[in-house]
Parts: C-alpha cells; structure tokens; sequence
C-alpha cells in the first residue's frame, strides 16, 4: 500500500501549525530555564543562610541567616509559582483551527485493497481433514 501521496497530504495540512510549535517551544524553553535559574539562585541563598546561622557565632549571624534562608525559600516558592502560572497561561492559549473543508480529502487517497472482501474461515481447512484418515485418505465412519 502506497502511504506516500496520504503522508504528502497530511504533512500539507498541517503545515500550517509548524510555526506556531516552534514559538510554542521556545517559550516553554524560556519558563524551563527562568525555572532553573531561580530554583538554583534559592537553594544558594538558603544554603548561605544555613551556612551562616551554623558556622558564624552571635546572633546578629543567626538571625541573618535565618533571615537569608527564609529569604531563599520565599525565592523558590515565587519561581516555582511564576513557572506554573506561565505554563498554565500558554496551555490555555487559542484552540488550534477547525479543519479546512475545502483541503482535498485523504480517504479517496487509501483506495487500494490490500485483503480479500470474502473471508473464509480460519477452520474450514482443518474441519475437512477430520472427515479425511490420514493414511488411507477414507472418509470416518460416524463420530
């Protein structure tokens, strides 16, 4: 079966999305690494923090560290959030178009057969060989 004229057909009528998938793409590319950076820019500034409260005495460095950890929480908490709201803002973008009526139709391409209409059973074969021996080739006598 010859697929290659139902394909040219296919990639025809959707050609018109490639664009809009590619900016699709990008900018789930900027989110992924705006995402990144603020999750990696937190966790520093929480370690800083912990680092602080547990290596420097006083507490002026403990309540800065503190201070700085929940600091770096907030900024992880708010760039995960932002992420979420960016990808949820673009998946609820416009619908894609309804489809052209007046493309040429892709059925009347698969206008080849590849299977016989009239099929036979599976057991027919083998239902006539019960009524045949196997070494004389005589019919069996009632079963």
């Amino acid at each position: 079966m010859n697929l290659e004229p139902v394909s040219r057909a296919l990639a025809a009528h959707h050609a018109y999305g490639a664009a809009a998938a590619q900016l699709a793409r990008e900018a789930d590319r900027r989110i992924v690494k705006r995402l990144t950076t603020g999750l990696l820019t937190g966790v520093f500034v929480i370690l800083f923090g912990v680092l602080l409260m547990a290596f420097l005495p006083g507490k002026g460095f403990q309540t800065l560290g503190l201070v700085a950890a929940i600091l770096g929480l907030m900024f992880t908490l708010a760039s995960v959030t932002s992420a979420l709201r960016r990808m949820g803002d673009a998946a609820a973008g416009p619908l894609p178009p309804a489809l052209d009526h007046t493309a040429p139709d892709t059925a009347r391409l698969l206008h080849e057969q590849t299977f016989d209409s009239a099929t036979t059973s599976i057991a027919d074969h083998t239902t006539e060989l019960l009524n045949v021996e196997a070494k004389g080739g005589k019919p069996r006598q009632g079963d």
